[in-house]
């Protein structure tokens, strides 16, 4: 059997197969961690997007939002100064009329033009009262029914300034292991929250990206970014406009750190700092 086979498939021929066997196995795992590991072949290739704004019960027109908000910038972070000086010494107003002197020096005139006088103010406030009474009677009704009107068009009005979208925070992409830059804004209508990125957006293409929220600052090491997170899903693009929808349970003035996230390699390609708006 063995010579059989031996003049069927010489020596020569199977070592040749077995060499070509390997090769081909080789270049196939190098095809493996080129393109579905590493990925290389995406930063050669870049995935533009062009979300338009999220959608919300009240409808808005999201671009000249962000706009407006973007000139009227985020909250100033510098404390303001405290005015003192009118609660550390007492003024005229606060001192009681007994403790003023009288220009000639007799501080007791006060007290006794006072009492004289008080005979006189007591009797003229009585015959004021009931004139009075019965005027604030008919205010008090005029003003009830006027009070009810005005506190229900302020019901209303309250209501819809809850219902409106508003721009709550806004940042700017800078680079970390990658060039990054462009706007992240926070949408809300007080219901619905979203991230998103504006159309000026873009990073380096890559493997497995995802958008990261933190607690730590935009330019903490990867291992304090990752103590505390939350996952807002894949990236959409690395160039264009998304959105990505925040959970109602999460606190941005903790969570005011926005990141696109390297999930396979633990690479931060850039960072954004959510600043609260006006």
């Amino acid at each position: 059997m063995r010579r059989l086979l031996g003049k069927l498939i010489p020596r020569s021929t199977g070592g040749r197969w077995f060499l070509g066997v390997g090769a081909a196995a080789v270049i196939g795992i190098g095809i493996y961690l080129v393109f579905f590991v590493f990925a290389l072949h995406l930063i050669f290739v870049d995935e533009v997007v062009d979300e338009a704004g999220p959608e919300f019960a009240v409808e808005v027109d999201i671009d000249e939002l962000i706009s407006d908000a973007l000139e009227t910038g985020p909250v100033a972070t510098t404390a303001a100064v405290a005015v003192t000086g009118s609660d550390d010494q007492p003024t005229d107003q606060s001192m009681s009329v007994g403790e003023h002197d009288a220009p000639d020096g007799s501080a007791g005139s006060a007290e006794t033009d006072g009492s004289a006088g008080s005979a006189e103010s007591s009797e003229s406030a009585e015959s004021d009262a009931s004139s009075e009474s019965s005027e604030s009677a008919e205010s008090s009704e005029s003003a009830g029914s006027d009070g009810s009107t005005e506190s229900s068009e302020t019901g209303e009005s309250g209501e819809t300034e809850d219902q409106g979208v508003r721009v709550a925070y806004v940042g700017s992409f800078g680079p970390r292991s990658h060039p990054a830059e462009g706007t992240a804004v926070v949408l809300t209508d007080g219901t619905q929250t979203f991230l998103r990125f504006d159309d000026d957006f873009a990073t380096d293409n890559g493997p497995d990206l995802n958008v990261y929220l933190h607690t730590a600052g935009p330019d903490a090491s990867v291992d304090d970014l990752v103590g505390d997170f939350i996952d807002l899903g894949d990236l959409k693009g690395n160039i264009g406009a998304q959105n990505f929808v925040i959970p109602g349970d999460v606190d941005l003035d903790r969570y005011n750190t926005v990141s696109v996230w390297c999930v396979r390699f633990r690479v931060v390609f850039g960072t954004a700092e959510l600043a609260p708006m006006n």
